[in-house]
């Protein structure tokens, strides 16, 4: 695990560098999660000065149905990244937060995965985290954790909106490249325990486990060992 830790400001920079970094050396598929810490790495997206056009753009989880309130994953995303730089956003690919058959949802957004990544993992998946470790759709102790299909259906989240989609556990693990972005005093302690390789069974902890290279950008200084 690489940990990179910055004011908010330079921690925007650093993340739009190292995008910039990533996009350079050739098309890129890209899967970004939504919340409240998207609205911050979006907008360092937004700033990065790449060739959108050769960036194909997922979603890592959708809120589904009239619980989820408010703005959709995908619409923040779209609304953030939809047009950039002389007009010419990337592709984007949504998870179908309005799906009735939430089941054939995810099977429909695996099917646009197979399609467009060829059977690849992606190459860079950029999340945010909470302080319960929970990643994009995934949740501690949930059956989800253990799907080996690259999208899963959930219908009974552990807190509302209870039905989501997510990209699984197994295939973000799977992708060449993870960021993780930690922001906030309340998520000091889980970068702390990051550094010390103490996050237990969260989703979080399973991805340092187990994914090649994950990256924390982090506004939070903690101890290092």
């Amino acid at each position: 695990m690489e940990l990179v830790v910055a004011n908010l400001d330079d921690l925007k920079l650093e993340i739009a560098h190292a995008f910039e970094r990533r996009a350079a050396a050739g098309p890129l598929s890209c899967a970004v999660s939504g919340g409240p810490t998207a609205l911050i790495f979006l907008a360092a997206l937004r700033a990065a000065q790449v060739d959108w056009s050769r960036i194909t753009l997922f979603t890592v989880d959708e809120r589904v149905g009239s619980a989820a309130g408010g703005e959709s994953h995908a619409q923040m995303v779209r609304g953030i990244l939809g047009q950039v730089h002389e007009g010419r956003g990337p592709r984007l690919f949504e998870m179908a937060g309005t799906a009735a058959d939430l089941d054939e949802a995810a099977a429909a957004y695996d099917r646009t995965l197979d399609r467009e990544l060829r059977g690849e993992p992606l190459d860079l998946a950029i999340l945010g985290v909470g302080e319960d470790g929970h990643v994009g759709g995934l949740f501690t102790g949930h059956p989800a954790l253990e799907e080996l299909t690259r999208v899963v259906a959930i219908h009974d989240a552990p807190r509302p909106p209870y039905r989501r989609l997510t990209l699984s556990l197994s295939f973000l693990i799977s992708s060449a490249e993870i960021w993780v972005v930690a922001v906030g005093e309340r998520k000091r302690t889980l970068v702390q325990a990051a550094t010390s390789r103490t996050v237990g069974q969260t989703p979080f902890g399973l991805l340092l486990r187990h994914a090649a290279y994950v990256t924390v950008f982090t506004d939070q200084a903690v101890r290092r060992g």
